[in-house]
């Protein structure tokens, strides 16, 4: 006797490794482009956010410049946006937990000294 499932049974498994193989030939670009968009976006958001609830001149003039190039290019150039104040180091360490909660990697974010952190107060 014949068992009927086992060609079922076959196929599925044969799907299984043919579909992801296929898959993985197709062009991932507008997937990673949209994934940007959205980071991007989501940077924004949060950035929105959390400054709303931060005195106006919490952070300094470079601070924000550097951080305001980064959105301008996209979220993509690699700027270097780095806390010099307690603040500062406070904020960016609060967008990127909100950030990589979002999904996002580290290396998406723009927080970063070229010379190393610096900042002019303790950070404890």
């Amino acid at each position: 006797m014949r068992n009927p499932a086992r060609p079922l049974i076959l196929g599925i498994m044969l799907l299984s490794v043919i579909l992801p193989t296929g898959l993985s030939l197709l062009p991932g670009n507008a997937h990673s482009a949209s994934w940007r968009e959205t980071k991007c976006a989501l940077y924004q958001q949060h950035r929105d956010q959390t400054r709303a609830t931060m005195p106006t001149d919490a952070m300094g003039e470079m601070f924000n410049q550097q951080e305001q190039t980064f959105i301008a290019s996209g979220c993509t150039a690699r700027v270097y946006v780095c806390p010099q104040s307690k603040a500062e180091l406070d904020y960016a360490n609060l967008m990127s937990v909100k950030m990589m909660n979002a999904g996002a990697t580290g290396s998406f974010l723009p927080f970063v000294c070229q010379d190393g952190l610096t900042t002019d107060k303790p950070t404890q």
